[in-house]
This record gives structure tokens, C-alpha cells and sequence, in this order.
């Protein structure tokens, strides 16, 4: 038992001995150490390191690490664009040295043109690393060859604004947004300044006047938001906004100006009066209902439009009150008749639509109430009528009576100058 025990003891230590060996080597990789300092550096990639460039040589320094053990180290940098390089025709290969343990010194030593041309050139630097064992690792770092000995730009570097868009309105706070792009094949845009300005004053900028955008990469774009704030005594008409534009290209200080229209708007202040309309109405005649509309806004609101539904009396009736200049009242009247047969309480609503001169909407509702009463003229007339009718049927009574009545009181008047005179008789006889 004790020497079978033994012998899995062994067999175990046997098997683990290449494991742990194996786990104890690094594993095979390479990248860029961007601290390290080699020979002929000033300071390291992380600190800033740049190629130099001077006798008609361009010379690059790039430290990378590889652990795992490597064989040999090889590098190619690859122009993004061949047709536009600083460089002759060569080959641009080199081999690395391990300078420093695990560090590998890759030195670039190009020819450059008899007259190169300032700008930055977007290129790729392909590197492979292989070990004793045939494996390979491969790395590739991004780089621009920067160009400043030359007399004469590449390319005119230049801004590209496109998308500029705005929404502003009086006496409030808001924001230019536009894009912001570099056309240049070979030319990087550093320290962009935007600066904006409108020549009436009503558009100021919001916070610093100078918006730091940053830098643009051949072909990059970026978005940029300009915070303003408009001036509550701005007018409502398009605005000329001037963007002022600053940056650095191949160490040179560029400037651009573009001028853009914006809108400014107003938001619609229609207020109104309070609807003026009778309480009550007889059924058949017509009620006149009006409301004062003011405009309390900076701009004209047009196709002001009063509209009243009041089922069972009006489906839909409207009145056209057109454009309200800023400052001005106008009246929305609407004359509502009920039906003849119509009776009770009645309620509904008046609707005033509106628009701005740029085409957005605007509405608000005020409730109707309104009550129609019987009509009581058709009784009245009807006792008129009745009264007539009876006057008319008593009228041969009234004549007869009449006449009778006249032929009494001319022999009354006869009777009395009879006896006048018997009495005037007498007293002759006794005389």
C-alpha cells in the first residue's frame, strides 16, 4: 500500500512540474510603452514625445514591450494615404533592438522630400514580434507624421459649418446648434474657437463668449451647441448670426467668418375679455354674443378664428376676426337664434383658433350658457284679437242704444222749449 501511495505521489509531481513551469513564463505579448525612455528620446510618449524632423530626415522613436521572450522584431509604417506622403519612394521597414530588458527599440530613419509640404498625414505603424517557438504577436499604433519644415502648406485648411439650426424666442434662454467638420485629407484643426454675434444686438451669448470646441482629425466632424439668450425687446424677423471661427493648422493661426439667418419667435399671447352674451333669450330671436381679443404679444397672430357650438341651437357658426397686431383688441361677435320651438337651458362652448406668421397653431375654449324662454307675444296677440271680435259683435246694440239715447235728448230739448213758452203765456194773462 505504502509503495503505491509513493508511486502516485511521484507520477502527480512528475505531471505538475511542466504545468507549473508553464504557468510561471509570461505570456507572449507586445505593446507600446508609452513610459519608457530611450536613447535619443527627450521625454516619453505619455509626456508628449514627437518625431523630429531636420536634414531632409524624419526620425521616430518607438519603444515597445514584449514579454514571453522574442526572436526578432520587425515594424512597416504604412501611409493612409500613399498618394500624399512627406517621404521618397523607400522602403520603410526596419528591425527593432531590444535596448532594454523586455523593451524593444524600434527606429524610424526616413527620407523626406527636397520640399516637403506642411501638414499632418494620418499613417499606421505595423509591428510584429516573434519568438523562438515561431509565434508571432502583431500591434498596430496609429500615428501622423506632423510636417513643419516646409515652406508651403499642403492643403488651405478650412471649416466646414453645416446643420445650423436654432430655436429662439424673445426673452428667453436658448441654443445654436450646428456641426462642425474638417474637409482636409491631411491637415489636423487644432484649438477651435467659436465665437457668435448678431449685428442688432438682440442675440447675446450665454456664459462665455468664446466656446472652446477642441480639435479636428482630417475628415472628423463634431457637434457644437452655442447657448445665447434673447433679448426680451428682440423683433420677430430672421436675424443675420456672424460665427466667427479660430483654430491653429501646421502651426499656423486660421480664421473664418459665415454669416446664417435664424428665426427669432414669439409665443402667442392672445388673451381674452370674457364672453359678453345675454342670459336669457325668447325662443325665435337672435342673440349677439362678443368677446374682446387682445393681442399681448411682440408679434401679429393671424387667421384668428371664433367659432360657437351650442348643441340644439348651433352646431357650428364661426366669425373670422383675421390679423391682431401686436397691442391691439379686436371684437369676435357671433349671433346665435334659436328655433321657435326651442325651450330650456342650453350649454356649449367658444373655441378661438390662431396662428403665428410662421404657421404655429394656438386655441383656447370659453363655455356658453344660455336660456330660452317661451315666447308670451302670441298670447298677448291672441287677447287683442278676442277683444276686437267682440267689440265688432256688440257694435248694432251699441248703435241702437246710441240712437235711441239721441232721440231722447232731442225731445227733452223740444218738451223744455214747449213749457218756456206755456210759462211765458201765463204770465201775459195775468199781466
Amino acid at each position: 500500500m505504502n509503495k503505491n501511495r509513493l508511486i502516485a505521489a511521484l507520477l502527480t509531481v512528475l505531471f505538475l512540474i511542466p504545468v507549473l513551469t508553464a504557468l510561471g513564463e509570461p505570456v507572449f505579448s507586445i505593446s507600446l510603452d508609452e513610459n519608457a525612455v530611450l536613447r535619443g528620446m527627450d521625454r516619453s510618449w505619455s509626456q508628449g514625445y514627437t518625431a523630429s524632423d531636420s536634414r531632409g530626415r524624419w526620425n521616430l522613436i518607438v519603444p515597445v514591450r514584449v514579454e514571453g521572450g522574442a526572436e526578432s522584431v520587425t515594424a512597416e509604417l504604412k501611409m493612409q494615404n500613399p498618394g500624399i506622403s512627406p517621404f521618397k519612394t523607400q522602403d520603410m521597414t526596419v528591425e527593432a533592438q531590444e535596448e532594454e530588458e523586455h523593451i524593444w527599440g524600434i527606429r524610424f530613419g526616413l527620407s523626406m522630400l527636397a520640399e516637403p509640404k506642411n501638414g499632418d498625414y494620418p499613417c499606421e505603424i505595423h509591428i510584429t514580434a516573434r519568438n523562438q517557438a515561431g509565434q508571432e504577436q502583431e500591434l498596430d499604433i496609429l500615428h501622423t507624421v506632423r510636417v513643419r519644415s516646409g515652406t508651403e502648406m499642403l492643403e488651405k485648411s478650412r471649416i466646414d459649418v453645416t446643420g445650423v439650426e436654432a430655436e429662439l424666442h424673445v426673452g428667453e434662454k436658448g441654443e445654436v446648434r450646428l456641426t462642425l467638420s474638417n474637409p482636409c485629407k491631411a491637415t489636423e484643426l487644432e484649438n477651435i474657437e467659436l465665437k457668435m454675434s448678431d449685428a442688432e444686438g438682440h442675440i447675446l451669448p450665454r456664459g462665455a463668449e468664446t466656446l472652446q470646441a477642441g480639435d479636428l482629425a482630417p475628415g472628423e466632424s463634431i457637434a457644437a451647441t452655442y447657448p445665447v439668450t434673447v433679448l426680451a425687446k428682440a423683433t420677430v424677423v430672421p436675424h443675420i448670426l456672424k460665427i466667427d471661427l479660430n483654430w491653429t493648422a501646421a502651426g499656423q493661426e486660421m480664421t473664418s467668418t459665415s454669416n446664417y439667418t435664424v428665426a427669432i419667435h414669439q409665443t402667442i399671447r392672445l388673451e381674452q375679455g370674457g364672453v359678453k352674451m345675454a342670459r336669457s333669450v325668447y325662443a325665435g330671436d337672435s342673440v349677439t354674443l362678443s368677446v374682446p381679443l387682445m393681442n399681448m404679444g411682440r408679434a401679429n397672430v393671424v387667421n384668428v378664428l371664433a367659432t360657437a357650438a351650442m348643441p340644439g341651437i348651433t352646431d357650428r357658426q364661426s366669425a373670422l376676426v383675421g390679423t391682431i397686431q401686436p397691442g391691439e383688441t379686436r371684437q369676435a361677435q357671433i349671433v346665435l337664434t334659436p328655433g321657435k320651438e326651442t325651450e330650456g337651458d342650453y350649454t356649449g362652448t367658444l373655441t378661438v383658433e390662431c396662428t403665428d406668421e410662421d404657421g404655429n397653431p394656438a386655441s383656447f375654449e370659453l363655455p356658453l350658457e344660455l336660456n330660452v324662454e317661451k315666447p308670451v307675444r302670441k298670447e298677448t296677440e291672441e287677447g287683442k284679437e278676442s277683444g276686437t271680435e267682440k267689440r265688432e259683435k256688440n257694435s248694432p246694440l251699441i248703435l241702437a242704444l246710441g240712437g235711441g239715447c239721441g232721440v231722447l235728448l232731442i225731445l227733452l230739448l223740444l218738451q223744455g222749449i214747449l213749457l218756456r213758452r206755456k210759462i211765458h203765456r201765463l204770465e201775459e194773462d195775468r199781466l
